[in-house]
């Protein structure tokens, strides 16, 4: 059992250098967010010294890493050959191409209408502060969620680390000991105290660094579809239940995570054929480990066995289900993000007379992630249905911050835009200090969620390891008098 305790170790390793990779790059986002603040600061006084936007923007990345260095050369270089939004920076809501998107919008839109002063005030300037606030915000959740969850995956994986230690020292102690930690019990215990670990482990990381699932290539239930006995299967099933797994269809592909509902099923059924695949070689490896030493040991009689597979089968049919409910959680976070940043985005270019609603659409589709979908409709039909395109994107949009933006925009037709969003600047900064109050209160929560997490690997490890062996080896002296 020692020897396979030690294999383990090895494996615990590599995860937590998996992890280390995983924070540095996020170290690294957090650095690339410094370095754009500290660019904006240095493109506002350029800009103001210089007046001229590309002269300011190759004087003011100086300033910034090699990597900051090439997203802005491109930048400059797109502008300087009359570039437009389809040649931008890729598309998508991720906060690390955020900046560059935001920037970019405002020196097109410098580019194509000229620059504007606002009470005095250069628009090119005055709208930098837009870009700063969510490149700050940003930094500032960064900044407190990796003092919040500090030291907390440590505490996750080191615990296991002491599983010989305490071995030893009970043999030690007393010889019959070691029946608890060579046999069924201490095989089992073993496994448990490690599967609890790398789960905890995983969980604080997805507090801490909560991630939704980008495009996908081929999956292995794509690759799984291509059989047709199973395809076919998948579709009478759904058949079946059609109306239901109609509405599931369109969340999951909101989600952007699991493709449509056919993947979702085979994902259900990989997960739960290989729950009881892992079910099964932890068992077989408790028999072969009680059968080998003599060890204390669990004889289960064969219904036991086929309940606990069961047990196992739906637990992981339904893990995919739960992934749902978290990703579910995320994406309501997440639009609350990408309506900010279309309200910043709208405050950049309402000024400019030649804006069309039009162009807005097709920046915003731009910006989005978890609205793309909607929005591509909207501006595929805006040509011909204009009107009725928008009514639509409010229905499909379905986020009451997001829809105001969309009837602002169906009253462009009647007014300039700079008059339809007057009011939208008070309006963003509300919005701004809500939504960093309810990231403010959901990071404290989940914070304190992942500290009773990070401390369960120690308590099952004492537990299971120590304690009970020692009560049990005490009751059986006790009734040996």
């Amino acid at each position: 059992m020692l020897i396979f305790n030690l294999v383990l170790y090895p494996v615990l390793v590599v995860f937590w250098f998996g992890i280390f990779l995983r924070r540095k790059r996020q170290e690294a986002e957090e650095k690339l967010l410094t370095e754009q603040e500290h660019f904006l600061d240095e493109l506002a006084g350029q800009y103001a010294k210089r007046g001229d936007m590309l002269e300011a923007l190759e004087e003011s990345m100086q300033v910034c890493g090699s990597r900051v260095q090439r997203e802005l050369m491109r930048m400059v270089d797109l502008l300087k050959t009359e570039g437009g939004p389809e040649d931008s920076v890729s598309p998508g809501g991720h906060t690390k191409n955020a900046c560059f998107l935001l920037l970019f919008t405002l020196c097109y839109t410098i580019r194509s209408f000229g620059d504007l002063r606002i009470q005095g005030v250069s628009l090119f300037v005055h709208n930098i502060r837009y870009i700063k606030e969510e490149v700050r915000t940003e930094l500032l959740r960064r900044q407190e969620g990796r003092y919040a969850f500090l030291g907390l995956t440590t505490l996750c994986l080191l615990p296991f680390f002491f599983s010989i230690p305490i071995q030893l020292w009970s043999a030690s102690i007393s010889a019959d000991l070691n029946r608890f930690y060579t046999g069924t019990y201490g095989f089992v215990t073993l496994i448990l105290c490690f599967i609890l670990t790398v789960i905890c482990t995983v969980s604080v990381q997805e507090l801490q660094y909560p991630t939704m699932p980008e495009g996908r290539k081929h999956t292995i239930a794509m690759r799984l579809l291509h059989i047709p006995a199973l395809a076919k299967l998948i579709d009478i099933h759904i058949a079946a239940h059609y109306s239901r797994y109609l509405k599931k269809n369109e969340m999951l592909k909101v989600l952007q995570g699991f493709g449509n509902i056919r993947e979702f099923l085979v994902q259900k059924l990989l997960c739960a054929c290989g729950s009881v695949l892992f079910a099964g070689v932890v068992m077989a490896g408790s028999f072969a480990a009680g059968a080998g030493s003599g060890g204390y040991g669990v004889h289960l009689p064969g219904a036991g066995l086929l309940l606990i597979l069961a047990a196992c089968a739906v637990t992981g049919c339904f893990l995919p289900d739960a992934w749902v409910i978290i990703l579910q959680v995320r994406t309501g976070q997440q639009k609350s993000e990408e309506t900010l940043r279309f309200e910043t985005l709208i405050l950049i270019v309402r000024h400019f007379q030649m804006i069309t609603v039009e162009e807005i659409l097709r920046w915003m589709e731009r910006f989005s992630s978890v609205f793309s979908r909607a929005l591509q409709r909207a501006v595929d039909d805006f040509s011909y249905r204009r009107r009725e395109s928008l009514e639509q994107l409010k229905e499909d949009l379905a986020y009451e911050p997001a829809v105001k933006l969309v009837e602002a925009l169906i009253v462009c037709d009647d007014i300039p835009v700079a008059q339809a969003f007057y009011d939208l600047e008070g309006e963003r900064a509300y919005h701004m200090e809500q939504h960093r109050q309810k990231v403010e209160s959901l990071q404290r929560e989940k914070a304190a969620f992942a500290r009773v997490i990070a401390f369960l690997p120690f308590v099952a490890l004492l537990a299971l390891r120590l304690v009970i062996p020692f009560v049990l080896e005490g009751l059986t002296q006790l009734g040996s008098y």
